[in-house]
């Protein structure tokens, strides 16, 4: 099951290639056009397959009567475009191996919840569960489906009216959620016997760097800040602290792994695509 970013090739795209089988009519290669057909292989070799494209490209471009030329440029093209999809491949398969054994290991201490009334469960760490998150001024950190982590305020018996949260530590330095509009949805409140509550939710791309911040600084005081048409402030325990980093840490690695599977069949679907204008631009042998 899988933020690492897999690095994708984007200087040319594969419809480009293999639409663009032959650019001239004839004409033998002059030394300019051989010597950037040189530079290109050069570099091609030494794995700088954007800079190899870049410089195919222009040979084409700047010489399109060479046929001859532009037909190996455009093998070679074709060459280069499979070596740097290989590699990428190799990079995603890096990536889910790296972050397999994180999501194996931090996993086990992760509980589900899901409720009938629930449309979607969540994942929560063991050492905070149990404890319902209603009447009482709190954070949870949970785990979505799609192993995204997101935040639940809750803030009780304080008309604030909060939509971000801050956390900050001696010296100055913060951190903030987005600011969530009130809607009665992801942002609402409600009055339990008279006392005010006030709920909101904060998607992962909403808190990922409230989160971050909380999980680089879990050893430090750390001030937790309900902001809205006012302020209400208190101390962030040390356990919640610690279920925000591994919650984070958690996330993380499934999202990686799952951004790279992903990649994974992007890039091999490519690697077809490659191998077969291979095939199409081989010089024809005499």
């Amino acid at each position: 099951m899988f933020n690492v970013a897999i690095k994708h090739f984007s200087v040319v795209a594969l419809a480009t290639l293999i639409a663009s089988g032959s650019c001239g009519n004839s004409g033998k290669g002059s030394p300019e056009a051989l010597a950037m057909l040189e530079e290109a292989r050069n570099l091609s070799e030494t794995a700088l397959f954007d800079s190899s494209i870049v410089i195919i490209d222009s040979l084409c471009k700047s010489f399109p009567a060479e046929t001859d030329i532009v037909k190996e440029a455009m093998h070679l093209k074709a060459l280069t475009m499979e070596k740097s999809f290989t590699a990428q491949l190799s990079e995603a398969e890096q990536v889910i191996a790296d972050n397999a054994p994180i999501v194996q290991e931090i996993g086990a201490d992760f509980t589900t919840v899901k409720t009938p009334d629930m449309v979607e469960g969540y994942r929560i760490l063991k050492s905070i569960s149990g404890k319902e998150l209603i009447n009482r001024t709190d954070i949870e950190p949970r785990i979505d489906d799609g192993g995204n982590l997101y935040i639940v305020s809750l803030l009780n018996g304080h008309a604030v009216e909060h939509n971000r949260l801050r956390a900050s530590i001696k010296g100055g330095e913060a951190a903030e959620t987005a600011a969530i509009p009130y809607d009665k949805y992801q942002n609402y409140r409600f009055s339990d016997n008279g006392v005010t509550n006030e709920m909101v939710t904060f998607h992962y791309d909403e808190c990922a760097d409230f989160c971050r911040f909380i999980a680089a600084n879990a050893d430090a005081d750390i001030t937790l800040s309900f902001v809205g048409k006012s302020t209400f402030s208190m101390p962030l325990s040390p356990s919640l602290k610690h279920a925000i980093a591994k919650s984070f840490k958690y996330s993380t690695a499934i999202r990686a792994g799952l951004d790279a599977e992903k990649a994974k069949l992007l890039l091999s679907k490519k690697i077809e695509i490659a191998k077969r204008q291979i095939e199409r631009t081989k010089p024809q042998e005499d």
